[in-house]
């Protein structure tokens, strides 16, 4: 009879000027990449303006990545919103911030599938989240996110 094991704990790191800097350390290339999933705009907004006071010390690129999930009747070149739309929005968000931000925009079947295929295994990624007692659409996000290979920043709000 096999024993049942529990699943291994996905690390989800405190998100503090502390840890990006150990981060940057432990990073082998000499520029810090941070990636920052859209979630909405409140808390994107809340998590590239954290990222930008932590990192004031260091050289970070940010790289914001939407995920525009296009149902399966539609094909995935003709999504029902138009990208440009997207991305100009999240463009005047990022300006808002004291940082470099790039801009990314995907279209995929499914959200989590579509920032696995931009985000290397290993990268940090900022997840900003309200503070529930039960897991929010964030939390399963960085969870998953977390799962796949990728150091993953927990920001409560």
């Amino acid at each position: 009879m096999k024993q049942f094991e529990p699943e291994p704990q996905s690390d989800i790191l405190r998100l503090d000027e502390p840890s990006l800097l150990g981060f940057a350390r432990l990073n082998s290339s000499s520029e810090l990449r941070v990636f920052v999933p859209h979630t909405t705009f409140e808390l994107t907004r809340t998590a590239l303006t954290a990222i930008a006071e932590f990192s004031k010390n260091l050289d970070a690129r940010v790289t914001l990545v939407a995920v525009m999930v296009v149902p399966f009747p539609l094909p995935l070149d003709h999504p029902d919103v138009a990208p440009e739309f997207l991305e100009q929005r999240l463009t005047e968000a990022a300006r808002e911030i004291d940082a470099r931000v790039d801009v990314l925009i995907v279209v995929a079947r499914e959200r989590d599938i579509g920032l696995e295929q931009v985000i290397p295994p290993g990268s940090l990624v900022v997840v900003a989240t309200k503070k529930r007692l039960w897991p929010t659409v964030e939390w399963r996000l960085a969870r998953s996110l977390a799962r796949a290979g990728m150091s993953v920043g927990l920001l409560a709000v």
